[in-house]
């Protein structure tokens, strides 16, 4: 059965800094734990010990729904301690499990999420080197898990007013809308005097326009509060008038400062904490390739 997540794991997951170490356990005559990192790491609650130990995760093989079916695991063999396990214990159908903590979350044996559970194979000839113990071990069980598909850039990912964007109902998109019948417009303006938002408040979302009982939806392009414009890109077949009605529903930049409290065309309360983006990624620097 799927393995619930702590508080302080999810917590974790969703920080912008954390700091994840992978723990494996082999589970021999007794179990053996090690941590690819550079030092030991203990849980206090349960007196476990992970040994530190330079470890290269390879051969990550998923199914189709996104389960880890196999994996490839290279241990450090410079002490010659994976060679004695090796030759003194048959490792086929023994037990591997792959554990991912966060150093800020050490305090209980609970805080991790286990991302592999499955049984080694016996070890192929050369596998074991001076330098180098590598194991292959196929999924025992299936876990609860989905593909990692967070697109990794600064731009956040998710659908606005979409269950992971919309923190505390705060880009709750049943309220942030505005409908109406135009005052007048152009093939690509509308405007409206009862639109008394701020500037750029309806930037990035969508307007539905209305004429003869025929729709056309447009992208909106910027809205200006002094004149009560809202304009958009593709022209539409005719000239707005007060024939037209509309609804119109409220966008997104995708940029970390949209999601403040402060911002007139954020989701109108802090939503920071619903971003998806990775904010300390650099913006791309030209690179200028000298001629002559």
């Amino acid at each position: 059965m799927a393995k619930d997540l702590p508080a302080q794991v999810i917590a974790q997951l969703d920080a912008d800094h954390r700091r994840p170490v992978l723990l494996y356990t082999l589970g021999l005559a007794s179990d053996v734990r090690f941590a690819a990192s550079n030092v030991n790491i203990t849980f206090p609650t349960a007196g476990d010990v992970y040994t530190a130990k330079a470890i290269v995760l390879s051969g990550v093989k998923q199914s189709l729904g996104g389960f880890i079916d196999r994996v490839t695991v290279k241990f450090d063999n410079a002490g010659q301690d994976m060679a004695a396990y090796i030759s003194s214990q048959d490792v086929a159908g023994k037990s591997l499990v792959i554990k991912k903590v966060f150093l800020d979350e050490v305090g209980d044996a609970s805080y991790y999420d286990e991302i592999f559970r499955g049984v080694m194979e016996r070890p192929q000839a050369g596998a074991v080197t001076l330098k180098w113990c590598t194991i292959s071990a196929v999924a025992g069980k299936t876990l609860k898990q989905k593909p990692y598909l967070r697109k990794y850039s600064r731009g956040c990912p998710w659908e606005f007013g979409g269950k992971k964007c919309n923190y505390a109902g705060n880009a709750d998109l049943t309220s942030l809308t505005a409908s109406g019948t135009a005052d007048g417009g152009t093939t690509t303006t509308l405007v409206d005097n009862a639109l008394t938002q701020a500037d750029d408040y309806w930037n990035y979302g969508v307007i539905k326009i209305t004429k003869a009982g025929i729709t056309y939806q447009r992208v909106v392009l910027d809205f200006v509060a002094g004149t009560d414009t809202v304009s958009w890109r593709v022209e539409l077949p005719f000239a707005v008038d007060s024939d037209c009605t509309y609804v119109m529903y409220k966008g997104c930049s995708k940029a970390w400062g949209t999601c403040g409290a402060e911002n007139a065309w954020g989701p109108s309360a802090d939503n920071q904490l619903a971003y998806g983006g990775f904010i300390h990624i650099g913006r791309a620097t030209q690179i200028t390739i000298p001629t002559g």
